[in-house]
């Protein structure tokens, strides 16, 4: 399916996903600055059920799992630093602040002018500078959705110890052709780029905030499309004894992102795999937009025989010499490291308990010589708005956040 076609159907598939708090506010201008604001963040008392419950954990020959931080509110986004852990809520309009130590709940971002849509993705930027990606509501025909990467500074207050922080900058996407904005990696010289999944674009943010297409279709018109960003058909599958399929039967493009070494890894629920791109590409005065794709190739494909494949939750260790990327298998409920030279996949951790759906991941600092890797988990298919296959919710609530250590 390709242009007009293509995004009507992307959009009624993506239609049914309005959930309550999920429709735009009043729009900002595009690249608008907001003068910093003061945000002192709510104080929560939501604790890991780790504490009340028996620790599960998943023991593999190169790493161990458990539960670290179980909420009743479903995840998406993650990252973090030594102190904190940020989880993105979506659903529940709400990004959460964990201990990292306690894995627990002790605070929630306060939230921009307006409050969040859809929070998304998450990204730090610096020591003690947070990113969200806010998609603006999930694609609605008669109501536009505009996505914003809300910039935040934030501290442990030295006399109360309690977590804050200050809203310093909105970049809004108002007025461009994103019809959804399902991920963002930060870029060298504080840009970012954003993938845009139903179109299947890329968008660069430069560090003044301006927005320029990385890679794009030239049109819009039927036919148009860059064929490794764009969405296609999707194939259903069975997902733990759950049919799944997706509204419309339609796979997203360009979705999760991760940079290293000068080069942009890409995956995509149409086609799977990991693909990637010279990050210099995204940006070639040379070519158009649409040209600049040809530059994409393949990784890791999708394995043959494989119906449908969705990596997510894309992340790289950069505090070590570790240069395989980590990916979440959510079709397959799994943790995978892929070797960057051969393609190669090893399962790094598989308890489809603990991985139901993964989403998203991210390595955080050492502390103590440690880094570990926390994993996100949705359990969307198990959501009847989100699939159309089923015809009430079957959610295992609580929805968990994992820790995974390497251990080789």
């Amino acid at each position: 399916m390709h242009g007009r076609t293509r995004v009507g159907v992307a959009v009624a598939a993506f239609s049914v996903l309005a959930f309550a708090g999920c429709a735009p506010q009043d729009e900002l201008s595009q690249n608008e600055l907001s003068a910093p604001e003061s945000t002192i963040a709510t104080t929560t008392t939501e604790t890991s059920s780790s504490s009340s419950e028996a620790l599960r954990i998943d023991l593999n020959p190169n790493a161990i799992a458990y539960d670290y931080f179980n909420s009743t509110h479903v995840p998406h986004g993650i990252t973090g630093d030594e102190e904190f852990v940020f989880v993105t809520q979506p659903l529940s309009g709400r990004v959460s602040v964990v201990d990292r130590l306690l894995g627990r709940e002790i605070a929630t971002l306060t939230p921009p002018p307006g409050g969040w849509l859809l929070p998304f993705a998450l990204r730090m930027t610096d020591d003690g500078k947070l990113a969200v990606l806010d998609a603006g509501g999930f694609p609605n025909p008669n109501i536009p959705s505009v996505a914003r990467i809300y910039e935040y500074e934030f501290r442990r207050n030295r006399r109360t110890r309690k977590f804050e922080a200050n809203l310093t900058r909105t970049i809004s996407f108002a007025g461009l052709p994103i019809i959804f904005a399902e991920d963002l990696e930060v870029l060298p010289g504080g840009r970012y780029v954003l993938s845009e999944s139903v179109i299947g674009a890329l968008w660069v943010v430069n560090a003044d905030g301006s927005i320029a297409p990385g890679i794009m279709p030239d049109s819009l018109a039927p036919g148009a499309a860059v064929p490794k960003l764009a969405g296609c058909a999707f194939t259903p599958v069975v997902i733990g004894g759950v049919p799944f399929s997706t509204a419309g039967n339609f796979a997203p493009g360009v979705g999760a992102l991760a940079v290293r070494n000068g080069q942009l890894y890409l995956g995509s629920s149409c086609r799977g795999g990991v693909a990637r791109v010279p990050v210099a590409s995204l940006t070639d005065p040379t070519r158009s937009p649409e040209q600049r794709g040809n530059d994409i190739v393949d990784v890791s494909p999708r394995p043959i025989g494989t119906a449908s494949e969705a990596l997510k939750g894309f992340a790289f260790n950069k505090w070590n010499n570790d240069n395989r990327l980590y990916v979440t298998d959510t079709i397959g409920r799994r943790v995978l490291r892929i070797n960057l030279t051969t393609g190669a996949r090893e399962v790094l951790a598989d308890d489809a308990q603990l991985f139901d759906f993964p989403v998203a991941a991210a390595f955080l600092p050492p502390v103590a010589g440690v880094s570990p890797l926390v994993v996100a988990s949705d359990q969307e298919y198990r959501l009847a708005a989100l699939n159309p296959l089923i015809t009430e919710d079957l959610l295992h609530p609580p929805f968990v956040v994992a820790k995974i250590y390497v251990v080789r």
